[in-house]
């Protein structure tokens, strides 16, 4: 029986391989180095990086490029602790842990240690969460020990308030350093001292928020935050951290932040990835205003595929990618996520703030389990015709929201959260909004996509079919 010592082992030098031999020399690697794994999901992964190689796809360009640059350490921990911990061997326990529990598992969380931040950004989405004192370290070794040993997942993403700020950071990344963090922040506090510190740990990338060029980051987030993001992202790279960009896509500054000269600015700096989240009305002082149109959005969706066609960068869109991950991926689902605030409130959704369970007192896998994730998940996808470019109970399908919020007794996690389910004219402009968005793309995916992907109750469907036949 093959060990997962020598699968790892074996993975790891497959990735060191990677920046030196040739892709034909490492088509053959990788074709042995899938003989090790017998299930196929993890075949359906090599095969993909095969194909990847053969077409000379960018993503290889990219990859080869960030592990020369990446230090020895954060390179090791890339590898070991996200590509084999979390991508493969993490999940391989999760199949086994979902058939004891009897219901499949999420792949990560996002928790918000601390509410506190350096900054006072207009419209983030943690605006008007209580400046309290956040998480003990206890309280979130505690959940991170669960997660892996609960859960099997070992992918955690931090946010805040800003998660630098948080004391006891450093002493978490180092006691779990089999887990990997992606943590969003304003880059502010990264000096060269800092970069070296995340350097050093090596298992956390910083994804730094930033709203397009030195006029619109500063407008937003503050006089001078873009050079302070500029600095930041230099000190990273010269201390071999991996890290990337994080923009809040608005009406105002959607076609810059698509653009090649935006997008060329971030690889040129150092950036191996990019997440694209859309403004939406929540956080302090909601403005609708501030959200894209439908057709940007769209357009949005549309450059986004051709930039990783074409672009040495890792990009997400965390609502467009809908059908590349079978829908929403909120309130816990299999391979889905949920959120953790700095109160211990346990939300569907980061974006999503309404909670019926806290983390403090109650076991990880028994909130997760809760009827209120569970109603998302049995509502999914939201819409009737299934359109996965339309994935979202808050700015896509409203009313899903509204009445799961109140069929549940859900509890606002500020005092605004009720807005987006109860102020009139928020209410009307989503309800407008969704409308219009779902008659751009309804035929989109009538047409053009809705053979290609599946929702992922359709994925899982066909994942038992396999497990029953003694595939995995």
């Amino acid at each position: 029986m093959i060990t997962n010592a020598i699968k790892r082992r074996a993975l790891k030098n497959i990735f060191d391989l990677l920046t030196n031999l040739s892709d034909e020399n490492l088509i053959h690697i990788i074709e042995f180095g899938e003989k090790l794994f017998a299930d196929e999901l993890t075949k359906s992964y090599t095969q993909e990086i095969k194909r990847a190689f053969q077409e000379k796809h960018p993503s290889i360009e990219l990859t080869r490029n960030t592990f020369k640059r990446l230090s020895r350490n954060c390179r090791d921990k890339l590898i070991e602790n996200f590509f084999i911990n979390a991508g493969i061997l993490g999940m391989q326990k999760q199949r086994e842990l979902s058939k004891k529990y009897g219901f499949s598992l999420p792949w990560f969380f996002v928790i918000s240690p601390t509410a506190r931040c350096n900054l006072n950004c207009v419209g983030c989405y943690a605006g008007e969460y209580t400046k309290n004192e956040g998480l003990s370290f206890e309280e979130v070794d505690r959940i991170l020990s669960e997660a892996k040993n609960d859960l099997g997942i070992y992918f955690i993403t931090i946010s805040g308030g800003e998660p630098l700020v948080w004391p006891h950071l450093f002493k978490i990344l180092e006691k779990h350093n089999d887990m990997y963090f992606l943590m969003y922040t304003n880059g502010t506090l990264i000096d060269k001292e800092m970069a070296k510190k995340l350097s050093e740990v090596g298992n956390v990338a910083p994804g730094i928020s930033i709203e397009g060029f030195e006029k619109e980051t500063d407008e937003r987030r503050g006089k001078g935050i873009y050079e302070k993001i500029m600095s930041a992202m230099d000190n990273l790279r010269e201390a071999g951290v991996f890290f990337g960009f994080s923009v809040t896509v608005t009406r105002y500054n959607t076609e810059m932040v698509m653009s090649d000269e935006f997008i060329d600015l971030m690889i040129s700096k150092g950036c191996s990835f990019g997440w694209y989240f859309q403004y939406v009305p929540i956080g302090r002082d909601p403005d609708v205003s501030l959200m894209s149109t439908p057709e940007q959005r769209n357009a949005l969706r549309i450059r986004v595929n051709e930039i990783r066609e074409t672009k040495p960068i890792f990009i997400g869109d965390f609502w467009n990618d809908g059908p590349h991950v079978g829908g929403c991926i909120a309130g816990a689902r299999p391979g889905g996520y949920f959120h953790i605030n700095s109160n211990g409130d346990v939300e569907p959704c980061v974006f999503l703030q309404f909670a019926v369970d806290n983390i403090k007192g109650k076991r990880l896998i028994d909130v997760i389990n809760s009827p209120f994730f569970k109603a998302f998940q049995n509502r999914q996808p939201y819409c009737d015709n299934g359109n996965l470019l339309t994935p979202c109970a808050l700015i896509d399908n409203p009313h899903v929201l509204r009445e799961l919020v109140r069929e549940y007794n859900a509890k606002p996690s500020y005092n605004g959260s009720y807005d987006v389910i109860s102020k009139e004219e928020i209410c009307r402009f989503l309800d407008n909004y969704s409308e219009e968005y779902k008659r751009i793309t309804d035929p989109i995916w009538e047409k053009e996509l809705s053979l290609k992907y599946k929702s992922w109750k359709e994925k899982e469907e066909k994942s038992s079919i396999i497990a029953k036949r003694g595939d995995l």
